[in-house]
């Protein structure tokens, strides 16, 4: 017999990586609270620690600019199209984007006994990122013509179609905006041809209705008093007299104001005096 032949070592295990790796779920919630910027910061420290750093550097890159393109999208937009229409397809984007670019080498480390940051890392990022965004954004309000106080007004809206909107605040309701569209679909005001937004305020008794115009658009008398009878037409829906009109330009500030304190009791449509109403 021969002598066995001894078994050959074991080598001992690969050592598991020291370094954490952010998940793409990390990489949504830097994204969802600092914008895509942020996003593409997290994705980079990935790449950064796996010796690539053109892949960071470009991350980096790509996430600004996709938040330049947001930005701008978002500043173009009607003010009736809701926030999450940017926010949701962003952090969507970039959790399905991190599955995609790093998703597998992620998955490897972990099942190669590697760790996972904590997701206190994307958020800390993200809100790193958000806080100088929203110092510009303020300072760009501040040092612009857009009225401040009326931006809190326009948050909440009904839509009546053909993007005409009706926005509420300050103590009107959802149901008081309804009546209000209505309204002025009957006085045909609303007419579907194109885009418009109004205001409606306050309570039945101290009730304020704006509405958004273009530029100079105030000082055409014959539009002005078209404007009145409108107001006076849609008063018995919302609640009366008084009622106080104002017309605000495209930025939201106020341009002209003026009191219904009667009505006429119209029992057909006010007459629009242009065939394509401004504003």
């Amino acid at each position: 017999m021969t002598e066995a032949e001894p078994f050959p070592p074991v080598p001992p295990p690969a050592p598991s990586p020291q370094y954490r790796l952010n998940s793409p779920g990390s990489v949504a919630l830097a994204t969802a609270l600092g914008t895509p910027a942020a996003g593409g910061i997290v994705l980079a420290i990935n790449y950064w620690k796996w010796g690539r750093k053109g892949l960071a550097v470009a991350t980096v890159t790509i996430g600004l600019l996709a938040t330049a393109v947001l930005g701008w999208l978002a500043w173009i937009a009607p003010m009736w199209v809701p926030a999450v229409v940017f926010l949701a397809p962003q952090v969507l984007g970039g959790y399905f984007l991190a599955r995609w670019l790093q998703g597998k080498r992620f998955d490897a480390h972990i099942a190669g006994g590697g760790k996972q940051a904590s997701n206190w890392v994307g958020a800390g990022i993200g809100l790193a990122v958000c806080a100088p965004l929203i110092a510009a954004f303020a300072a760009f309000i501040l040092f612009s013509d857009v009225s401040t106080d009326a931006l809190f007004d326009f948050q909440e809206s009904v839509d009546m179609g053909q993007g005409q909107e009706v926005f509420y605040s300050r103590g009107a309701t959802r149901n008081d905006a309804q009546r209000f569209g209505e309204a002025l679909k009957d006085a045909g005001y609303f007419d579907g041809t194109a885009p418009s937004g109004v205001l409606i305020a306050g309570k039945a008794g101290s009730r304020e209705i704006s509405f958004i115009v273009g530029e100079g658009v105030w000082d055409d008398e014959s539009w002005m008093n078209y404007v009145r009878e409108v107001a006076e037409y849609v008063a018995p829906a919302i609640g009366g007299r008084p009622l106080t009109v104002r017309i605000l330009d495209e930025n939201l500030n106020e341009k002209k104001r003026f009191q219904v304190e009667r009505t006429r009791g119209w029992s057909a449509r006010p007459w629009n005096p242009f065939e394509d109403r401004p504003g």
